[in-house]
């Protein structure tokens, strides 16, 4: 009824029962291997990017600096131009170039336009500071 005999069966299922049983090892091996290169590198992933907000941070605190320190320049700029005579009260814009003749009001303009200038101009240098930071 059977070409091969029973035990010839035996032997083909027990071999073949081994090569399930060697490929699952093999397989969980790998996996294991896998599992603990992934959470290696998630690990240097994450010191990477602490250590990138960390720079951020830094660079976002520098920034911070330099822009209460334009605003309080900024105040005390502002406050001295209170001095100067109004534009209604006859204020020459003299031609020499140095800004001494101003008045009040246009003084002040353009002392905020400068202030603003540099805020924009340390945002800009922070942004460069941290593209850099991070391309390292």
């Amino acid at each position: 009824m059977f070409p091969l005999s029973i035990i010839t069966y035996v032997k083909i299922g027990l071999v073949a029962l081994l090569l399930c049983g060697a490929g699952y090892a093999g397989y969980s091996f790998e996996a294991a291997r896998f599992d603990r290169y992934k959470a290696e590198q998630m690990a240097a992933t994450q010191k990477l990017q602490e250590q990138h907000q960390q720079a951020a941070d830094q660079i976002r605190k520098d920034k911070d600096a330099q822009i209460t320190s334009i605003n309080s320049q900024l105040l005390d700029a502002v406050s001295q131009l209170r001095s100067r005579p109004s534009r209604t009260q006859g204020a020459t814009n003299g031609q020499d170039g140095t800004g001494r003749a101003l008045s009040a009001e246009d003084a002040e303009f353009l002392v905020r336009e400068a202030a603003r200038a540099d805020k924009l101009r340390t945002g800009l240098d922070a942004c460069y500071k941290q593209y850099e930071a991070i391309g390292k």
